[in-house]
C-alpha cells in the first residue's frame, strides 16, 4: 500500500505531517476479482433456475401441443388441444371464425376446441330443421366428455413437466461431470426434494387456478370471421335453411349451431328483451350511415344513441345534402339521441336538431370566453336518459380549442360540475352554469321552446343533485367527462356512454359493481379526422344492447370491422361478404338495482327533452 504525505498547518501555524493510506493496485485488482466471481455466481444461479423452471415449463408446453384430445360427439370429430402462457381461456376454432372465452380463470393456461375433417353436408343433414335439439344433445355429449378432456390435459401436462424436470437434472448433473465435480452421495434425496417441491409448486398453481375461477366465465366471449359477421345479419339466418345452394346450407347450419348454443348461455332468469339500442360516436363526416341503417335494421334496433362528433372542423356547411340524407334514412325508421362533441359547434347543433327523428341531448352556446354547455334529459321508452355536450370546439382559442389532456380535462371536469353539479358558481368570471344556446330538440324533430339562461347566470334547479331521480344511461362526449359525471351524482346512474377515443374500452372494464361504464369507438372509422390528422384508420364500430322488460341492460354485443382504405366497410349483403376483418364481442351484465315495480318497452314512447 502506497503512503502519501500531506501537510497542512496547525493553529500556531507550525507545519504537520499526516500520513493518509491510499489503495493501491493490488485491493483494486482483488475488488475487482471479488465483483466478477460474485457476477459469475449469479449468472450461474439464474441459468441454473432458468432450466429447472423452463424445462419442465417447456416439456409441459410441448406435451399440450404434440397430444392432443381426440373425439367424436354427435358426428362431429374434433381435437382439444391445451396451450401455456398463450391464448388462455377457452376457444373454439373453426374454419368459419373463432368463439373465444378468455375470462375463465386467472392461469396463463389455455384449452381450444377444433373440429377436424368435418363432412359439412353430414353435419347439416345431422341438425336437420330440429336445430334446438341438435345443439342440446351436442351439448350434452360435449359436457360428459368433459371430465375426461381435462383429465387427459392434466395428466399429459405432468408428463411432460416430469420430462422436463428429468431433462434439467441430467443437465445438471452432466454440467458437474465436465467441471470435474464428484457425484453427490445424496443425488437421490436432493432430486427427491426438487419433485417434491415441483408437486408442491403444481398444487399450488392449481389451487390459485381453482381459487380464481369465473363462475360466470360464459358471460363474456368474442367472436371472429364469419361467425362473427353473422351476427350482423341475426334476422336473415332462417332464410339460410330454405337455400337451394348447399353453401349457404351448411353455412346457415352452422351458424345456427352456434348461435343456439349462444342463446343457451344466457340465464333462464334474465326477463325478455324489450329494446335493443345502438351505440354510435365519431362519425366525422364518414358515409357510413348505410352501414347503420343495415345494422339497425338487421338487429331490430328501437333507439340510437350518438356521443357526438358528427362534423370536423364544426361549420354547418360540413353537413352535406347527401350525408343528411343518408342520415335522414336511418332517423326515419330508429330515432336517434344526439349530443355535441368536441368538434361539433352550435351551428352543427342546430343542423342536428332540425333533422326528423333527432333527439339533440343538452346544448351549447358561445359566450364570451369560450363555451358553456348545459344537459338534457328524456324519457325513453321507460328510460331516463340523459344528455352533455362537450365544452370544447375545433378551432376555437384557448383550452376550448386545445387538445392536450392537461388543459382539457380540467375543462371537461369544470363543464360536469357546472353542469349537474350542487353548487354552481355565479361570479362575474362567467363561470356559471351554461346559457343554453338554441334548445334541444323534441323526438319528432321540432325544437321545444326554452328561454335562455342570462350570460354569465347560474340555471337553477328545484332538487340538489342527491334529490333528482336516477339517471339510467347518461351520455357525453369525453371519458373523463363521464367518470366525473358519476363522481359528482354517486350511486344516481346506471350506466355512462362516451366516445371520443375511437376505440372501445375493453369488455373487461365494462362494469364494475351496478354501474356499466361504455366507451364507444369511431363508427365512422375516425372519417375526415384521421386524414387530417394522419392517422391510421381505426376499425368502424358500434355497439348494440339489450334492455329488459323490467328495465335490467341484460348483454352487449360489440362489432368492430376493419375499415377499408376509403374508410368504409364492404358492402352489407350476407355474412359471406366478409373474412377475418369482423369481431363480435358479447358480454352478459351482472343484475343492477332497479326498482322492482320498473317497465320498460317501445310502447312507452319518446317523451320531450327538458333542460336538467
Amino acid at each position: 500500500m502506497g503512503r502519501v504525505i500531506r501537510r497542512r498547518r496547525d493553529r500556531a501555524g507550525q507545519q504537520l505531517e499526516l500520513p493518509v493510506a491510499l489503495p493501491g493496485r493490488g485491493q483494486w485488482h482483488r475488488a475487482a476479482r471479488r465483483a466478477l466471481r460474485a457476477g459469475r455466481l449469479v449468472v450461474v444461479l439464474v441459468m441454473r433456475w432458468a432450466l429447472r423452471i423452463g424445462l419442465p415449463l417447456l416439456g409441459g408446453a410441448a406435451a399440450l401441443q404434440l397430444f392432443p384430445y381426440h373425439a367424436t360427439v354427435q358426428g362431429v370429430p374434433f381435437t382439444v388441444q391445451g396451450s401455456l402462457l398463450q391464448r388462455p381461456g377457452l376457444s373454439a376454432d373453426t374454419t368459419l371464425g373463432n368463439w373465444e372465452f378468455p375470462d375463465v380463470d386467472g392461469l396463463p393456461i389455455g384449452a381450444h376446441v377444433t373440429p377436424r375433417d368435418v363432412d359439412l353436408l353430414a353435419l347439416t343433414r345431422a341438425a336437420g330443421h330440429d336445430m334446438a335439439g341438435y345443439v342440446q344433445r351436442l351439448q350434452e355429449d360435449f359436457a360428459h366428455r368433459v371430465p375426461g378432456i381435462v383429465t387427459w390435459l392434466g395428466v399429459e401436462f405432468a408428463l411432460g413437466v416430469g420430462v422436463g424436470l428429468a431433462a434439467a437434472a441430467a443437465v445438471n448433473m452432466s454440467v458437474r461431470y465436465l467441471r470435474g465435480k464428484p457425484r453427490r452421495h445424496s443425488e437421490l434425496r436432493h432430486r427427491a426434494t426438487q419433485l417434491a417441491a415441483a408437486g408442491l409448486v403444481a398444487v399450488g398453481v392449481a389451487g390459485y387456478g381453482a381459487a380464481t375461477f369465473n363462475q360466470d366465465w360464459l358471460q363474456r366471449s368474442r367472436l371472429t370471421g364469419t361467425l362473427a359477421a353473422a351476427q350482423l345479419f341475426p334476422g336473415q339466418l332462417r332464410d339460410y335453411y330454405t337455400q337451394q345452394n348447399k353453401a349457404f346450407d351448411v353455412l346457415g347450419s352452422v351458424i345456427g349451431i352456434q348461435a343456439a348454443l349462444q342463446a343457451q348461455i344466457q340465464n333462464g332468469d334474465q326477463p325478455a328483451t324489450a329494446l335493443r339500442i345502438m351505440y354510435i360516436s365519431d362519425m366525422h363526416l364518414a358515409a357510413n350511415y348505410g352501414l347503420v341503417a343495415q345494422y339497425a335494421a338487421n338487429y331490430d334496433v328501437d333507439l340510437i344513441i350518438s356521443t357526438g362528433d358528427e362534423s370536423e372542423f364544426g361549420t354547418s356547411g360540413e353537413l352535406t345534402p347527401a350525408y343528411l340524407t343518408a342520415l335522414r334514412a336511418v332517423t326515419a325508421k330508429t330515432p336517434m339521441l344526439w349530443l355535441a362533441g368536441n368538434h361539433d359547434s352550435p351551428a352543427v347543433l342546430n343542423v342536428m336538431s332540425g333533422i326528423h327523428g333527432v333527439t339533440v341531448l343538452g346544448a351549447k352556446a358561445a359566450v364570451a370566453d369560450g363555451y358553456r354547455v348545459t344537459a338534457g334529459v328524456v324519457q325513453a321508452y321507460g328510460l331516463t336518459i340523459a344528455g352533455l355536450p362537450d365544452p370544447r370546439v375545433y378551432g376555437a382559442a384557448g383550452a376550448y380549442g386545445a387538445d392536450d389532456p392537461k388543459v382539457t380535462d380540467p375543462l371537461e371536469r369544470r363543464a360536469v360540475q357546472q353542469a349537474v353539479g350542487e353548487a354552481e358558481d355565479t361570479g362575474a368570471d362567467g363561470d356559471g352554469a351554461a346559457a343554453s344556446g338554441t334548445a334541444p330538440a323534441s323526438g319528432s324533430g321540432e325544437a321545444s321552446s326554452s328561454p335562455p339562461a342570462p350570460e354569465g347566470q347560474a340555471a337553477t334547479s328545484s332538487a340538489s343533485a342527491a334529490d333528482r331521480p336516477p339517471v339510467d344511461i347518461f351520455a357525453t362526449h369525453e371519458p373523463v367527462a363521464a367518470a366525473e359525471l358519476r363522481k359528482v351524482l354517486p350511486g344516481r346512474i346506471r350506466q355512462t356512454v362516451a366516445g371520443h377515443t375511437h376505440r372501445q374500452n375493453d369488455p373487461g372494464d365494462l362494469q364494475h359493481g351496478d354501474v356499466i361504464d361504455l366507451v364507444e369507438g369511431s363508427t365512422g372509422a375516425g372519417g375526415l379526422d384521421n386524414i387530417v390528422r394522419g392517422a391510421k384508420r381505426p376499425p368502424i364500430e358500434f355497439s348494440i344492447e339489450s334492455v329488459g322488460t323490467d328495465c335490467q341492460f341484460t348483454r352487449i354485443v360489440r362489432f368492430q370491422i376493419a375499415a377499408q382504405s376509403d374508410g368504409t366497410a364492404a358492402s352489407p349483403g350476407t355474412p359471406q361478404a366478409y373474412g377475418d376483418d369482423v369481431t363480435a364481442s358479447t358480454v352478459y351484465f351482472r343484475p343492477q338495482q332497479v326498482a322492482p315495480d320498473r317497465t320498460c318497452g317501445t310502447e312507452l314512447g319518446l317523451g320531450t327533452v327538458r333542460r336538467w
